[in-house]
């Protein structure tokens, strides 16, 4: 009887340090993409998914824009014609919005526009907007509400090595952990 109590014991133990593990490496390994999301007339949401979640000034920023019909529940799969413009604010007087990019009549099939990028060249406050009218009836154009977007400045490479740091820190925390927790089952 006393062999099986040692045995949930030392699972216990052992999964108690698996558990510490992957919390404490999450934080270095949560780099994460994702996106927001924009309803409009109450009939589309446009998602705008973007890769890193958090632009940074120099780095490429690769942008996903997929347009859904909320009665249909699927994407839309008319074609639609599709106008983007970034603006970044911080200007001032008459510039307090300056346009940096536009592209109009990009025509996007089954509802998603691929192969949309942009560096930013400072940081700061964004919007991008994303209007767009069906192939079939283009008078009628839809104007979504922005995604704003806050660029952060070029991360430096002390900033990385302190990620890195706090990444090797916390597997030989880990380590020692469950070396000391093990160290203890096996003298019990």
């Amino acid at each position: 009887m006393a062999t099986n109590e040692l045995k949930q014991k030392i699972m216990l133990q052992k999964t108690i340090i698996i558990l510490l593990l992957i919390l404490v490496s999450v934080p270095v390994i949560s780099l994460a993409n994702g996106g927001d999301q924009r309803v409009v007339e109450n009939k589309y949401l446009i998602n705008l998914y973007r890769s890193p979640f958090t632009p940074r000034v120099g780095v490429q920023t690769a942008m996903l824009p997929s347009f859904f019909d909320i009665e249909k529940n699927k994407l839309v799969a008319e074609d639609l014609l599709v106008k983007v413009r970034i603006y970044r604010f911080g200007g001032s007087g008459e510039e307090k919005r300056v346009l940096l990019f536009e592209r109009d009549n990009i025509l996007v099939r089954g509802g998603v526009l691929e192969g949309l990028s942009y560096t930013f060249a400072k940081p700061g406050l964004h919007e991008i907007f994303f209007d767009f009218a069906f192939v079939s009836n283009p008078q009628k154009v839809y104007e979504p509400p922005d995604f704003l977007l806050d660029i952060q400045k070029q991360e430096t490479p002390e900033e990385k090595n302190v990620l890195i740091l706090v990444g090797i820190a916390s597997v030989l925390i880990s380590g020692i952990i469950g070396w000391l927790i093990g160290r203890r089952t096996r003298i019990i």
